[in-house]
C-alpha cells in the first residue's frame, strides 16, 4: 500500500495506474479495516481514469465481499466535496455489478445524491451507471430515467442512460419534457 501511495502522489496519470494497479492485485487481502486507506487515495487523483480503475478494479471486488461497509462508504463518498469520491460512489455499480441487478436500489439513491452536482466528469458517471443498470433493471430504471428528465437534470445524465435505447423507447423518453411549476 505505500509503495502504491508513492506512486499516486508523483501526480503523474501514468504512474498513478501503476499504483493502482499494485492495489488491484492486492484486493483479495483488503478488508473494511483498509477502507480509510482507500478514502485518502481520490486525493491524488488527476483524471477519471483513476476514479474508473479503482472502482471497476477495487471497489467492486470489496463490494462483493462486504456488501454493508462497502455501500457506507460509497454513500459518504457521494456527499464528498472531492469530485473524484462523487464519480466512485456511483462508477463501481457499472458492467458486471450492474448485470448482477443486485443493487438497483442502491444505485437510484446514490445516483438521487449526484443528480445536481456541477460536475460533467460526475454527471457522466451518473449517466453510465443508469446505462448499465437499465439492462437487468430495465423497468425501474427507465421510470428513473424519465422521472429524471421531467424533474429537468441534466441532459448529460439522461441521453448518456438511454445511449443503448432505440425505437419507442427511446422516443419515450425523448418526449418527456420538464415539469414547469405554475406562479400566481
Amino acid at each position: 500500500m505505500d509503495l502504491a501511495s508513492q506512486f499516486l502522489q508523483e501526480h503523474v496519470g501514468e504512474l498513478g495506474h501503476v499504483g493502482l494497479h499494485i492495489i488491484t492485485l492486492s484486493v483479495k487481502d483488503l478488508e473494511p479495516k483498509h477502507f480509510a486507506y482507500l478514502d485518502g487515495l481520490p486525493e491524488h487523483f488527476r483524471s477519471w481514469s483513476h476514479v474508473d480503475h479503482l472502482s471497476l478494479g477495487v471497489m467492486q471486488p470489496l463490494l462483493w465481499r462486504y456488501r454493508k461497509e462497502t455501500l457506507e462508504l460509497l454513500e459518504e463518498w457521494s456527499r464528498s466535496p472531492i469530485r473524484w469520491k462523487r464519480r466512485a460512489s456511483v462508477v463501481t455499480f457499472v458492467r458486471k455489478v450492474a448485470e448482477s441487478g443486485e443493487f438497483t436500489e442502491e444505485v437510484i439513491s446514490l445516483c438521487e445524491n449526484l443528480i445536481w452536482d456541477e460536475e460533467d466528469i460526475v454527471l457522466k458517471g451518473v449517466g453510465w451507471v443508469l446505462k448499465d443498470n437499465l439492462r437487468s433493471a430495465p423497468d425501474r430504471i427507465f421510470l428513473y430515467i424519465k422521472d429524471l428528465r421531467r424533474r429537468g437534470v441534466s441532459s448529460m445524465i439522461t441521453l448518456y442512460a438511454i445511449r443503448d435505447l432505440r425505437g419507442v423507447k427511446r422516443q419515450e423518453v425523448l418526449a418527456v419534457k420538464k415539469k414547469t411549476v405554475a406562479t400566481t
